[in-house]
């Protein structure tokens, strides 16, 4: 009997737990459930990046990016998939509609899927909304 086939699946085996391990070890380390530490986290808008990028171009999460989100049209995206709710709003994404969306999501656009609970700190708020706006290009022509 050849056990040649037999070791090599056994040695790859080995070496692949190995380098598993060392990935498991690394995320455990640091203590981040992201390949790489997101833009924007540690800063005022550090609950949106879970699940939005900030960065402009930046790698898609489970939710649309927020590049430019202020005074942006609501549902702009023809590619993703919002809830009808949001599908349906007119308008644009104002200081104003942003704040009463950050407070009270499913208050302000009824049957919105947003998981976000509300945010009743209008310090806080202000402070996420200050950091969107300024998620825009600076460099003219774009």
């Amino acid at each position: 009997m050849n056990t040649a086939p037999l070791m090599v699946r056994s040695l790859l085996l080995l070496l692949s737990a190995g380098t598993m391990a060392g990935c498991t070890d690394s995320a455990v380390e640091t203590g981040l459930r992201f390949p790489a530490e997101p833009v924007g986290r540690g800063g005022p808008a550090e609950r949106c990046v879970v699940c939005h990028s900030v960065e402009e171009h930046g790698p898609f999460r489970s939710a649309p990016p927020l590049w430019g989100i202020v005074d942006a049209d609501k549902a702009r995206h023809d590619w993703y998939g919002y809830s009808p709710a949001l599908a349906r709003a007119a308008g644009d994404w104002s200081r104003e509609d942003l704040d009463k969306y950050l407070t009270d999501p499913d208050g302000f656009l009824p049957g919105t899927t947003k998981t976000l609970i509300g945010i009743p700190d209008p310090e806080e708020r202000d402070a996420i909304i200050d950091y969107l706006a300024d998620l825009r290009a600076t460099e003219p022509g774009r």
